[in-house]
């Protein structure tokens, strides 16, 4: 699957599976909402800097997303490990980056039905300032 095909998905799947590796190299999925501003895909962790999976991308280990829907992780992460894998990079934004505020909008549009405690978390100055950039992977 090309980078516009996962930017798709990524766009019209509400939840998705970042694949991460651990310390150790295990790979694990987790997952998580994604949005798409103008062609550019963004996540957030919702818990700030010390999500575990947050942490591991931003010490560089390698990032994919497991193709499908990510809600699988959330009841058996094994399955969406065994899922195809396309490999990404990131890039941290600013959390006073004016695409902040329009990343804000696309969760309460495409996140509406969600429990309004998610929604929130994903507002938080904590989670605009763990805000990551998708882009095609570099190898």
């Amino acid at each position: 699957m090309k980078f516009d095909e996962l930017r798709t998905m990524l766009a019209s799947t509400p939840v998705v599976a970042p694949v991460t590796t651990r310390r150790s190299g295990d790979p694990v999925a987790t997952p998580i909402w994604t949005m798409v501003i103008d062609g550019v895909p963004y996540l957030r962790s919702a818990f700030g800097p010390g999500s575990w999976w947050y942490r591991h991308i931003r010490a560089g280990r390698p990032v994919a997303f497991a193709l499908g829907d990510g809600a699988i992780a959330e009841r058996d992460r094994a399955a969406a490990l065994a899922l195809p894998r396309v490999p990404v990079a990131v890039a941290g934004v600013s959390g006073q980056d004016e695409v902040q505020d329009r990343i804000d909008a696309e969760i309460l549009r495409k996140y509406a039905g969600a429990p309004q405690s998610s929604i929130d978390a994903m507002l938080s100055a904590d989670a605009r300032g763990c805000t990551l950039r998708i882009e095609p992977a570099t190898t």
